[in-house]
């Protein structure tokens, strides 16, 4: 068996799903390729400013082509939202080979424990982009849809998602406006779930091929946390940005657009964040969209003669 370790990069590091909606047309993207290029997903995760897949049996060409449409396809659908210019992701992406179950299973394992090493939730199925927590189950993050008692706006707003669902189309934030518009907040929990459920690609059955059951294989990533060497990757705490999130949204500032604001205004939010949370120099300049700092070579004396 034969497997690609896929890695994608915000440019600069910078971050990139800021907002739900961030995941959703990502996710989305992502789905509708792999239905058109019929592809087995056998892992998948979304960070603050990077995302994870491992992808079967995959050749060097279908993949190139698979990455370039889903990068210029979110690209157009990101900077259309936020008024950006320019690729989202590093270019290139990273990738690596897998072979034989045992190298699979640790990619596995590490795809899925992306969250967890991040210090975002205690197991890989407590965060919903993992998608393991979707196995059977269209609302494990929200109560019980049933759509015959669901309010009217909910049900038109199902009927939205059902039907672009069976064009094969993704959902960009133009549409994802209107299907949220109406909903109060446990609708909106339902409605995420629902998307999710409705356009996930992840191979259970492989999964269940590869650990024999899925509650083994579930078994085995909360046991290993796998490990990869061939790719450039970033660890720490990425609850930091989840409590940078929340707090940036008090203030009024939600979306990827800090590089439009003022030295001021910059220093004001910076100051803030540094004060309630601590984050280290790296992650605010990646949370606020700051220039990399070029690294200078040491100065030593010269010697006197």
């Amino acid at each position: 068996m034969i497997a690609k370790h896929v890695y994608m990069k915000g440019r600069n590091g910078w971050g990139i799903f800021y907002r739900i909606e961030d995941c959703l047309v990502y996710f989305t993207i992502y789905s509708v390729l792999v239905r058109q290029m019929n592809l087995c997903v056998l892992a998948f995760s979304i960070m603050f400013n990077h995302t994870h897949s491992l992808l079967k049996s995959i050749i060097d060409g279908r993949l190139s082509r698979f990455q370039h449409r889903l990068g210029s396809i979110f690209a157009h659908e990101y900077n259309a939202e936020y008024e950006r210019t320019g690729p989202v992701f590093k270019s290139p992406y990273g990738e690596s080979d897998k072979r034989g179950v045992k190298n699979i299973i640790s990619a596995i394992a590490y795809n899925a424990n992306n969250p967890v090493a991040g210090k975002m939730c205690k197991k890989a199925a407590d965060n919903m982009w993992t998608l393991l927590a979707y196995y059977n189950n269209p609302n494990p993050f929200s109560k019980k849809l049933v759509k015959r008692e669901s309010r009217h706006v909910m049900r038109d707003a199902l009927k939205i998602v059902d039907l672009y669902y069976s064009k094969g189309k993704h959902l960009g934030y133009a549409v994802l406006r209107r299907i949220y518009a109406r909903l109060d907040i446990e609708e909106k929990r339902q409605m995420t779930d629902y998307i999710i459920y409705k356009y996930n690609f992840l191979s259970y059955k492989d999964l269940i091929e590869i650990f024999s059951s899925f509650d083994k294989a579930l078994e085995t990533i909360n046991t290993i946390a796998g490990n990869e060497y061939e790719l450039e990757d970033e660890y720490g705490d990425h609850s930091n940005y989840q409590k940078m999130l929340a707090l940036s949204r008090q203030m009024g500032f939600e979306g990827p657009n800090y590089e439009k604001l003022s030295p001021q205004q910059i220093r004001k939010i910076s100051s803030i964040l540094y004060a309630k949370i601590n984050p280290t120099t790296d992650q605010m300049r990646k949370f606020l969209h700051l220039p990399m700092v070029p690294a200078t070579r040491p100065v030593h004396p010269v010697p006197r003669k």
